[in-house]
């Protein structure tokens, strides 16, 4: 309990147990609001190393120690009783205020003190490039009196949290969330779990603690507990029904969607979206969240009038409460908070422009598209929808309201890459014609040449794919080396635009392919165990040229027989390959009478000489 006399407006505290680095970033993060506003900040010592400890005593003004006993709680409440701020603001180790400006304009406001509760926005980088990230709101600021506490062993949380509220519009980074591996993201939340379980039990009627579980659960994919927490939960929730239940309730239920959508149980996803769709109780955010992913669900079984309901819903409700701070923050939870985010819009536009297509309707193509954020950093589409567009494509060829579409996947070495990748999934299925149409449909794009190469190479192999047998080693050899280049030339097409000096390149499969070609036609007159090392090791890049390198390894093992029969013994080879020859003219003869039987059998006993000889069925290759 505080009374203190608050010789202070505001006191920044926070905890620290270790790591020197972010624990400096926190404080120097600190220090704008700690020069203009009549504050101070106090570190609680957790347990710091010496390395930690020099850090602190730089930037703090008091640091005080405390014995850590598994129990945030109490830790926050020890801190918040040596507070000698009106106002309290705390902040953990490893995040940093990316800028403090709203926070210094809140505490220079005259009436600052008259809110009881509030905080700022945690911006969780979801990978360790911070390319993604997703913001939640943190309660993590009060005005201080003598009932002001926190509760909750993990997780915890202030007490009272009623009065005036305000969320600072003022951001802090945190890579919090990211782990180096999937075991240490599972050690993290086995550690928190039984933590969870114990406030369960001590406080079964609050929904904050399985609220909190079926997260950690989340975290660590066991979508089946976590779908049996959320269901509890809002059987729970039910029993008191008041305005924080109800708010509870729609956070459960988008946990059961998520776990729902994660082990892919569309019907019940269905099943849960319809039901709750005929809810009068249920709030405007957790069902535009339902709404997200029941059209996923719609969209996979190809039920596309219930798709599109669910969209225009989910679209409708975006355009109300995406930037409805107050509403997010009232209906939402870590369940829905990134429910309106960039990526879901993007899908939702994606189910409608692919439905649109199926049905030969343009018009959503021609709209949706100039939606998506193209030139974020992280985009991602359906890929529902690339396929319906390369479809399209094979059917039609060149269309303006395509190819506008089209023209932004050569926007980023991303875009590019997966249109590429997509039409070389299709291409199997597709004919010479069709992979044509689709070369044209990408006429006047940005990547007009590259695709027109990379579709001339996947023709080039359809065709080879078509041939089982092969007489000639030379025309053979011929026929992969101009694939072979094609593949080169493309690659370097390829790597030529798009990418910045330190983006990776790799190789396409092809590329790979066309290089060990390269690679086998040089050393194959000039070391063979060589050349057979390479072409073994050529089998599996590209499917569709399993065949020819079948056929290359069978002549080649010939050719090198007969280059061996002719350097061993040239007279008896000379004599062999003029009896091929001649045998050969009497076979012909022999077909040409109508003698075909006899024509075959001494096919068989020519072959026969051959093999046994030199091992080889002709020595004409």
């Amino acid at each position: 309990m505080n009374n203190k006399p608050k010789t202070k407006l505001l006191t920044i505290s926070l905890l620290c147990c270790g790591r020197p680095d972010t624990t400096e970033r926190c404080l120097k993060s600190l220090m704008p609001i700690r020069e203009v506003i009549d504050s101070e900040i106090q570190v609680v010592d957790t347990g710091c190393s010496p390395e930690t400890r020099a850090v602190i005593e730089k930037y703090a003004d008091e640091v005080f120690e405390f014995e850590w006993c598994n129990d945030f709680a109490k830790a926050r409440n020890f801190q918040l009783d040596q507070a000698n701020g009106k106002m309290f603001l705390y902040i953990d180790d490893d995040e940093w205020f990316l800028d403090c400006k709203y926070i210094i304009e809140f505490f220079q406001q005259p009436d600052c003190t008259n809110y009881n509760i509030g905080g700022y926005y945690q911006h969780n980088y979801l990978d360790f490039d911070g390319k993604e990230y997703q913001d939640i709101e943190v309660c993590r600021m009060c005005l201080v009196t003598p009932e002001t506490h926190f509760e909750g062993k993990i997780h915890e949380y202030i007490l009272p949290a009623s009065g005036n509220a305000m969320f600072m519009e003022a951001y802090a980074a945190h890579f919090g969330y990211v782990y180096e591996s999937e075991e240490d993201n599972i050690k993290h939340s086995m550690r928190n779990i039984p933590l969870i379980k114990e406030m369960m039990e001590e406080n079964p009627d609050n929904l904050r603690w399985p609220y909190q579980l079926a997260q950690e659960l989340k975290a660590i994919k066991k979508y089946d507990e976590m779908f049996d927490v959320c269901e509890n939960a809002v059987k729970q929730s039910f029993e008191k029904n008041d305005t924080e239940d109800l708010r509870y309730r729609g956070s459960f239920v988008c946990g059961m969607a998520i776990a729902l959508h994660q082990d892919e149980k569309d019907d019940e996803m269905i099943a849960l979206y319809e039901k709750e769709a005929a809810n009068p109780t249920i709030m405007e955010v957790p069902l535009a969240c339902l709404a997200f992913y029941a059209a996923a669900a719609y969209f996979k079984k190809h039920d596309n009038d219930k798709c599109l309901v669910a969209c225009n819903y989910y679209l409708k409700m975006c355009e109300k409460l995406a930037h409805d701070k107050v509403a997010m923050y009232i209906q939402g939870g870590l369940f829905s908070s990134d429910t309106f985010d960039t990526t879901k819009n993007n899908m939702i536009y994606c189910y409608i422009m692919t439905i649109g297509l199926d049905n030969n309707d343009y018009g959503p193509l021609t709209h949706y598209y100039r939606k998506i954020a193209w030139d974020s950093k992280i985009v991602r589409l359906n890929r529902g929808f690339i396929v319906m567009l390369l479809k399209k494509s094979s059917e039609v060829g060149y269309k303006k309201k395509i190819r506008d579409v089209l023209n932004k996947f050569f926007s980023s070495s991303g875009f590019r890459d997966m249109i590429e990748n997509q039409i070389d999934k299709l291409a199997p299925s597709l004919s010479e014609q069709e992979l044509e149409n689709i070369a044209a449909a990408f006429k006047t794009t940005d990547g007009e040449k590259e695709i027109r190469l990379y579709i001339d190479i996947r023709i080039l192999e359809k065709q080879f794919a078509g041939i089982e047998y092969w007489d000639s080693y030379d025309e053979l050899i011929e026929a992969l080396a101009n694939y072979g280049n094609m593949a080169l030339n493309w690659q370097q097409m390829h790597d030529s635009w798009l990418l910045e000096e330190d983006d990776d390149k790799p190789l396409n499969h092809s590329t790979k392919l066309g290089q060990g070609l390269q690679q086998f036609i040089g050393e194959a007159d000039v070391d063979v165990t060589a050349s057979l090392k390479i072409l073994k090791n050529l089998f599996g890049f590209r499917p569709a040229m399993t065949g020819a390198l079948g056929e290359l390894s069978r002549l080649y093992t010939m050719r090198i027989k007969i280059r061996d029969a002719k350097r061993n013994d040239p007279d008896k080879f000379n004599e062999m390959y003029k009896l091929e020859e001649t045998i050969l003219a009497q076979i012909a003869e022999l077909d040409a009478a109508g003698r075909s039987d006899e024509a075959v059998a001494t096919y068989k006993q020519l072959v026969g000489i051959l093999q046994g000889s030199y091992g080889v069925d002709t020595l004409h290759i």
